[in-house]
């Protein structure tokens, strides 16, 4: 089986590329690994920055379309406001006259 050293050589440098390539796979396999992780973890925020994109843009929407609103109900507190400083004057004018 062994008859000269060259065959000695022949079965170490078998035994060493099957261990090399042992390892390479194993490499490999936790790169492959490591980089399906990482998609899933670039999907994961893809869909949170979708998800507030959309939230951010609802409100915008519902804040330009409540502006209207909104001004009046600013006019609103302001005409109130009016009234109840015309009431005030109005008591304060009863009662300087008593």
């Amino acid at each position: 089986m062994l008859e000269t050293s060259k065959d000695f050589f022949y079965i170490i440098l078998a035994f060493s590329i099957l261990w090399l390539t042992i390892f390479v796979s194993w490499i490999l396999y936790y790169l492959i690994k490591i980089f399906r992780e990482a998609d899933k973890m670039v999907k994961n925020a893809m869909n949170t920055i979708e998800k507030v994109d959309n939230f951010v843009d609802t409100f915008k929407e519902k804040i330009l379309h409540s502006s209207s609103n909104l001004m009046l109900l600013v006019e609103l507190i302001k005409q109130g406001a009016k009234l109840l400083d015309r009431g005030e004057k109005k008591v304060k004018s009863r009662k300087t006259k008593k």
